[in-house]
């Protein structure tokens, strides 16, 4: 049971950062007219959607090292998979970046000319990881992807109550939507992750396929920010939700 569990946050995880990655691309090497946070918040969320579809079924479509660590402190997940989930999530949002980069290396070589660069104007490591806008300091990267972390979270978990009708019927529907609107308000404040994986995953990524190492030192070590920050948000999150919500029993796993 547990490899199949595995292997569902594994594809689930690889399908999530295949969509996502490929969104930011879209945008990134303006293959479209038009760049929008609107059209990424709302591919991002239908991203999550069909990953939840993927995998929800067998493994409970964690899909984010936060949301499988508030799970083991606050709803009895066992200790046992907590390692194996995350490994499987790092892993699947590698492999779905280097997916994805087999198919768009051409459109990113006629981009940058082949001169892989992080940031600036022919940046293109933003397409894989996050990095913040340049007018974002380190407190408001922090605190926003602390707060949208606790936000997703909450409305994870909240979502996952049996008493919570209609809602909990279609949770993977409402986590989807409700990521597009944490999305559209506090996006814009960070690099935006709110999943370690998602960011860990595509940047290690990469750091051996080109852009090197500076993708971890770039903007004062900014990848520490969306590796660490969503696991305190997420863990704010689910203490919000035992304090203030019933708890009688735990979310969908």
């Amino acid at each position: 049971m547990q490899y199949r569990q595995f292997f569902a946050e594994f594809l689930g995880t690889f399908v999530m950062i295949l969509l996502i990655n490929g969104i930011s691309a879209q945008q990134t090497l303006d293959v479209g007219k038009d760049k929008s946070w609107l059209a990424i918040s709302f591919g991002n969320g239908l991203a999550v959607l069909v990953a939840i579809c993927i995998s929800g079924h067998v493994s409970g479509a964690h899909l984010n090292p936060a949301v499988t660590l508030t799970f083991w402190a606050y709803s009895g997940f066992p200790r046992q998979k907590v390692l194996m989930y995350i490994t499987a999530q790092i892993s699947g949002a590698f492999s779905g970046a280097a997916v994805l980069y087999s198919m768009i290396e051409p459109a990113v070589d006629m981009f940058d000319n082949g001169d892989r660069q992080i940031l600036g104007p022919k940046g293109t490591a933003g397409i894989f990881a996050t990095y913040p806008p340049f007018y974002v300091g380190t407190f408001t990267a922090v605190s926003s992807e602390v707060i949208g972390t606790a936000l997703l979270l909450l409305l994870i978990m909240v979502t996952g109550h049996p008493n919570n009708m209609p809602f909990c019927t279609m949770q993977g529907v409402m986590i989807a939507a409700g990521l597009m609107a944490i999305s559209l308000g506090l996006g814009y404040t960070s690099g935006f992750s709110l999943n370690p994986a998602r960011d860990l995953g595509p940047r290690l990524f990469t750091a051996v396929a080109g852009w090197g190492p500076g993708v971890f030192s770039v903007a004062n070590y900014y990848s520490f920010i969306p590796s660490f920050a969503p696991i305190f948000g997420a863990l704010l999150g689910g203490f919000c939700y035992k304090l203030f919500f019933d708890p009688c029993d735990p979310p969908v796993l």
